[in-house]
């Protein structure tokens, strides 16, 4: 099994799920000792299982599809206000487009160290953004001569400035092949949304992981995700499944907030930073 710390990594699980179960107005004790018991007992399947399908047993066990889905279009909302004004600042340079969706990582469920607000979302947007293992040089020619970029979305709300660079990546001409989870998850976006969204723009394709699980997860999609010249994959979890699973993918970049503590101590920056993180720099990681 992995974590980055067991103990911590339970009690931020536990806290997030019992914070959804709050959130639904649950109120039976009995509840959260039924959910704590399904974590507890499947904790040793490693981090990405058991995150996913207690969400998975959540959602079934209160026969609610998605627990999040008013909060999800409360934020894409918010973004779709905002997006216009803020997207004629950032010119014609793309890697301004890249450093936006980092600093957009913010939303998020409650979890240990880490509280999201909807002012958050566009308040952030200026923070610093931290590049670990990659410079905006390096990644301006490997943008000028990719051919293909896949691209692994998250949040909903900061979907729409994921879309935003999405849609400036195939003006330039490149192909994108964009992952989302095929069922909801958290305060994720799915492929059907995803879909929707994009639907009308030339050189995009949307593929979907299959099920509630990241599309990293399935291995038949490996070589898909591999083939890219350039693959971004966005968020703490594409972060964490990544380390968990270490698929050794070269083209891989990612962009995220270092919510956790455990995973800004780890990158050696302050907690809360947008990071724009190398896949070399994540393969020298070494888990204590």
């Amino acid at each position: 099994m992995w974590y980055v710390d067991a103990p911590e990594c339970l009690l931020c699980l536990l806290e997030s799920r019992y914070s959804e179960l709050k959130k639904l107005n649950v109120k039976d004790p009995a509840m959260y000792m039924e959910l704590g018991r399904y974590v507890m007992e499947n904790a040793g399947r490693g981090r990405v299982a058991v995150f996913i399908e207690s969400h998975v047993w959540l959602r079934r066990r209160l026969g609610i599809d998605d627990p999040h889905n008013d909060e999800k279009a409360s934020l894409e909302s918010l973004a779709k206000d905002a997006i216009s004004n803020l997207l004629s600042n950032l010119g014609d340079d793309v890697v301004k487009y890249v450093e936006l969706a980092a600093a957009a990582n913010s939303v998020d469920i409650p979890m240990r160290g880490y509280r999201f607000s909807t002012e958050d979302l566009l308040a952030r947007l200026n923070d610093e953004v931290r590049w670990l293992g990659f410079t905006r040089d390096g990644l301006r020619e490997v943008i000028a001569r990719a051919g293909s970029i896949g691209y692994v979305v998250d949040n909903a709300g900061e979907f729409q400035f994921d879309k935003a660079l999405i849609k400036k990546l195939a003006e330039l001409g490149r192909e994108v092949v964009v992952y989302a989870r095929s069922e909801p998850y958290e305060v994720d976006v799915t492929e059907e949304y995803v879909i929707d969204e994009l639907h009308g723009l030339s050189n995009v394709k949307v593929v979907g992981s299959g099920n509630a699980y990241s599309a990293l997860v399935n291995r038949d999609l490996w070589s898909s995700l591999g083939f890219h010249d350039l693959l971004i994959m966005k968020g703490l979890d594409n972060f964490e499944t990544y380390l968990e699973l270490k698929p050794r993918l070269g083209n891989a970049l990612f962009l995220l907030r270092a919510k956790c503590p455990l995973i800004a101590r780890l990158l050696g920056v302050p907690t809360n930073s947008p990071v724009i993180v190398s896949r070399d720099y994540v393969d020298e990681i070494r888990i204590q």
